[in-house]
């Protein structure tokens, strides 16, 4: 095993995860970035890693519809149920893939804006160099790519077996009991690897943000943020 697909899979499908609202750093970004640094506020996203298409939505929404028109996928096979009955999301625009797989052939239109929120971490190193070329090959010039990568620092009260040998490292017993089961996460040192993984983009914007952690259950659950562009 060295993907999350089953760690996943018991999340989507038991334990009734799936974010409700879209998260504040993606809301930061479009407000802060692609619309008053970039006056970027329409064409097609790919939604990498969509879950259950709340920010596809929410992106869909704020620009009034007529904005952005979304496209997603992701590797939990149930979420295909959950895509057909969002009068929101057109479902024929969204797929399963099974991990770590080519999605160079899966749409037929450019891309404008991608969107990898917390989801490119979970790709062996290969494979997610493959994934970030086919992400800037299948964009339009000029588009804009958005991902979050775990910091080092990430999940530091975690148990974390060593580094593998594909770049992952399997993390497990989440010391709140909030998750079950084991996540294989490649973590990143520093802002000069970040930009480094993210090429042939150009850097544009980058950061870090910190998901609430109350009484520091779970340590550090630093992200990095990268922006870039074709």
């Amino acid at each position: 095993m060295d993907n999350s697909l089953s760690a996943y899979t018991q999340k989507y499908e038991k334990e009734g995860y799936g974010l409700q609202y879209p998260d504040g750093h993606v809301i930061r970004f479009y407000e802060r970035i692609l619309k008053y640094k970039l006056n970027k506020t329409s064409g097609n996203l790919l939604d990498f890693g969509c879950g259950n298409g709340v920010h596809s939505k929410y992106l869909q929404d704020i620009t009034g519809g007529g904005g952005y028109k979304a496209y997603g996928l992701d590797i939990v096979p149930s979420l295909k149920e959950i895509w057909e009955r969002d009068p929101k999301l057109n479902s024929n625009n969204f797929h399963v893939i099974t991990p770590n797989s080519s999605i160079k052939n899966l749409f037929n239109v450019k891309m404008d804006l991608i969107l990898a929120n917390q989801s490119l971490y979970y790709l062996p190193f290969e494979s997610f160099k493959q994934t970030v070329q086919e992400l800037y090959d299948i964009c339009n010039e000029g588009a804009i790519i958005f991902a979050t990568m775990m910091s080092d620092k990430g999940y530091s009260m975690y148990e974390r077996g060593e580094i593998m040998e594909n770049g992952l490292c399997e993390v497990k017993e989440c010391p709140s009991g909030r998750l079950s089961g084991s996540s294989f996460i490649r973590f990143t040192k520093d802002i000069e690897e970040l930009k480094e993984d993210f090429k042939p983009f150009k850097p544009l914007f980058w950061g870090d943000y910190e998901l609430i952690n109350l009484y520091n259950f779970e340590g550090s659950v630093q992200h990095f943020i990268y922006i870039g562009q074709k």
